[in-house]
C-alpha cells in the first residue's frame, strides 16, 4: 500500500504538473462502508481507508484529514457529539468555558492520554509505517479552538467587553495547549520540519472584522510560530468576498501562511482568480485554489471540469498553483471526484498549454471503490 519512499519520510518528488489534493473524511468512510464512529475513533481503520482513498482518486497529497476542529477541544473536556453517518462536532450549546472564571479550572491536556490526542499520534505512526510518508499534520488554530470551547457569541463579547480575559484565554491555548501538543506530534513523527497545518474556519469575515483578524488571529499564529519554529501555518479561512477589502485579508492570511495564498470557493469564484493571481504575483506567492464542495457534489461533470480548467488557466501558468477539492460531502458521486482529478491532470501539465481548447480530457471509467479494494487488498476488504 506504499505511496511514497520510506527512506525519506515527509518528502515527495515535485511532479511536473499542477498537483491536486482533497479534504475527504466522512466521504472516505461512506466509500468504505464503515461507520463514522469507527472511522473517527479507530486509527487503523482511518489510515487504511484514507490510503486507499488517496490511491483510488490518484491524489498527489495524502488524504489524512480528520475532524480537525474537535481534537484539542475534546481533550480539554469539551463535549463532542458523534453524529451517525456524519462528522463529529462540538456541542456548542454547552461551551466548556461558560463563564470567564471557568478558565481557571482548566488543566492542559496530556498528548499521550487526553481525549483522542493519542489517536492522532497513532494515525501519524500508521501513515509512516504503511506509506513511509506524512505530508503534514492538522490542528485547530487558536481562534477556532477558542470558539469551540467558549462559544462564538461569548468570545466576541469577551473581545469587546473583557479583552484582557480574551487575551489570557488565547495565551493559554497557544502556550499550554497547542504548543506542547504540536511539539509532541513533531517529536513522535521524527520529522523536525513536519508541517503543522492549523485550520481556522471560524476566523472568517463577516464573523470577524479585519481588525479582529490582526489582533486575535495573525498575532496568535505568530505566537505559535515563535513557540514552535518554522513550518507552522494556519489557514482555511473563508470570507474573502465578504471582507470588504480582499487584498488586506490576503495579506493577513499570508502572514499566517507565509509564501502561500489559499483562497477557496465560493470566494475564489466571486473575487475572481485574476484578482487573486495579480496579488500573488505582486507578493511572490503560490496559490492554493479550493474547488466548491457543492459543485463537486452536485455537478454536472462538465461544470466541474470547466471550473478546474478556468482556475488552471488563470492561476497555474507559472506552475505556482495547486488544486484543492474542498470538503467532499459523504454522498458525493465518486465519478465527480474522478472528473476533477482528470481535469487537473489534463489541463495542469506544465507548461500549461497556450490554448486549453486543444487539450482533451480523458474521463476515466473507473470501478467502484469496493471493487477497487477487492482488487487491491483481496476479499477481506477494509
Amino acid at each position: 500500500m506504499s505511496t511514497g519512499s520510506k527512506t525519506d519520510p515527509g518528502k515527495t518528488e515535485a511532479p511536473r504538473r499542477v498537483i491536486v489534493g482533497a479534504q475527504s473524511n466522512d466521504h472516505s468512510a461512506h466509500l468504505a462502508g464503515v461507520s463514522t464512529n469507527r472511522f473517527f475513533t479507530d486509527a487503523d481503520t482511518f489510515v487504511r481507508v484514507q490510503l486507499l482513498v488517496t490511491e483510488y482518486y490518484r491524489l498527489d497529497v495524502l488524504s489524512n484529514f480528520w475532524d480537525v476542529y474537535n481534537i484539542e477541544a475534546e481533550a480539554l473536556g469539551q463535549r463532542v457529539v458523534y453524529h451517525p453517518g456524519g462528522i463529529p462536532d462540538t456541542d456548542r450549546t454547552r461551551p466548556l468555558i461558560g463563564a470567564p472564571s471557568d478558565l481557571d479550572r482548566l488543566s492542559p491536556p496530556d498528548p499521550y492520554r487526553s481525549g483522542r490526542m493519542p489517536w492522532v499520534l497513532k494515525i501519524n505512526r500508521n501513515f509512516l509505517d504503511l506509506a513511509g510518508r506524512l505530508d503534514r499534520v492538522y490542528f485547530t488554530a487558536p481562534f477556532s479552538l477558542a470558539v469551540n470551547i467558549r462559544g462564538y457569541e461569548n468570545l466576541v463579547t469577551d473581545m469587546f467587553e473583557r479583552p484582557a480575559f480574551a487575551h489570557r484565554l488565547f495565551k493559554f491555548l497557544c502556550d499550554d495547549v497547542l504548543s506542547p501538543y504540536l511539539e509532541t506530534l513533531r517529536k513522535e513523527a521524527g520529522i523536525p520540519g513536519l508541517i503543522m497545518d492549523g485550520r481556522d474556519a471560524w476566523a472568517s469575515p463577516p464573523m470577524i472584522s479585519l481588525d479582529m483578524m490582526d489582533e486575535y488571529v495573525v498575532a496568535y499564529t505568530q505566537r505559535l510560530r515563535r513557540n514552535l519554529g518554522g513550518s507552522l501555518i494556519t489557514r482555511g479561512n473563508w470570507g474573502d468576498a465578504r471582507s470588504r477589502d480582499p487584498e488586506r485579508f490576503f495579506s493577513q492570511k499570508c502572514r499566517c501562511s507565509p509564501g502561500s495564498l489559499s483562497v477557496l470557493d465560493p470566494d475564489l469564484h466571486e473575487v475572481g482568480p485574476e484578482r487573486v493571481k495579480q496579488y500573488a504575483r505582486q507578493h511572490d506567492l503560490s496559490v492554493a485554489a479550493g474547488i466548491d464542495a457543492t459543485l463537486i457534489k452536485d455537478g454536472p461533470v462538465e461544470a466541474i471540469v470547466q471550473r478546474v480548467r478556468h482556475y488552471i488557466d488563470k492561476l497555474a501558468r507559472d506552475g505556482r498553483c495547486m488544486i484543492h477539492l474542498n470538503q467532499i460531502a459523504a454522498e458525493t458521486p465518486p465519478e465527480h471526484v474522478h472528473a476533477a482529478v482528470a481535469a487537473c491532470r489534463a489541463y495542469g501539465r506544465l507548461p500549461v498549454a497556450e490554448n486549453l481548447d486543444d487539450v482533451h480530457v480523458d474521463m476515466p471509467t473507473r470501478e467502484s471503490f469496493s471493487e477497487f479494494v477487492r482488487q487491491r487488498m483481496g476479499a477481506s476488504g477494509v
